[in-house]
């Protein structure tokens, strides 16, 4: 069986000892599609009616607009007015317009950035289960890390079957290494808190000055700017 997508992101990101490999590498991936969808995607048949079905998130449309080149956006959008127009119109019962508001709810509620990404993600779910039971170097490499935030932890679990006949030592490893970073994280939060009694207000805190950011990284992923 062959991975799933290029290993060399993964055992680069997993060498930084972040708090999180996946944040990063999501953070690229959702970059790789952002430049996309700037730049010749927009010219696609293809894109451009899936971007009509789905749209934008309001997260993705702030992003795409932040950047300098502006036409591409308002194309896309063009498009997607052009599927939203025809769900809005004058109900003539409860029954419809409850329909309608469901109907808008979908279209309001959908990104065909977010799906491509996660479309993109899982892939990287399964090499990294492919990758600890075909090279050992990584299985080193999984062991020695910080862990992951609490998303991509459990989206680790629910992709594990593709590390094959090791998938049972994989989750054993995985939930090992979480738990312990949890725990060096929660010992560092309680050294920040220590350090607010004044009878320890000369106590270096070292790492633990930085535990709260991590601990947010931990819990709800990184945030980017």
């Amino acid at each position: 069986m062959a991975y799933h997508i290029d290993t060399g992101l993964i055992k680069e990101k997993f060498n930084e000892q972040t708090e999180c490999p996946l944040c990063e590498i999501k953070k690229i991936v959702e970059e790789q599609f952002l430049h996309e969808f700037l730049n010749d995607a927009v010219m696609e048949d293809n894109t451009r009616i899936r971007v009509g079905k789905q749209g934008f998130c309001a997260k993705h449309f702030d992003m795409l607009f932040s950047r300098p080149n502006k036409l591409s956006v308002a194309l896309q959008v063009g498009t997607r007015l052009e599927n939203i127009l025809p769900i809005i119109n004058d109900s003539r019962s409860v029954k419809s317009a409850l329909k309608q508001a469901k109907q808008l709810k979908g279209a309001s509620s959908s990104c065909v950035i977010c799906d491509l990404v996660e479309e993109s993600m899982i892939k990287y779910y399964k090499t990294i289960a492919q990758m600890f039971e075909r090279e050992r170097n990584f299985y080193k490499t999984l062991i020695s890390s910080n862990g992951f935030c609490l998303e991509h932890y459990s989206e680790l679990l629910k992709y594990s079957n593709s590390a094959g006949f090791a998938k049972k030592e994989y989750v054993h490893i995985l939930g090992g290494v979480e738990k312990r970073n949890l725990e060096r994280l929660q010992s560092e939060l309680k050294k920040f808190c220590d350090k607010h009694d004044y009878r320890n207000a000369l106590e270096p805190l070292g790492s633990a000055e930085t535990a709260l950011p991590r601990i947010r990284e931990k819990l709800y992923g990184k945030k980017y700017d």
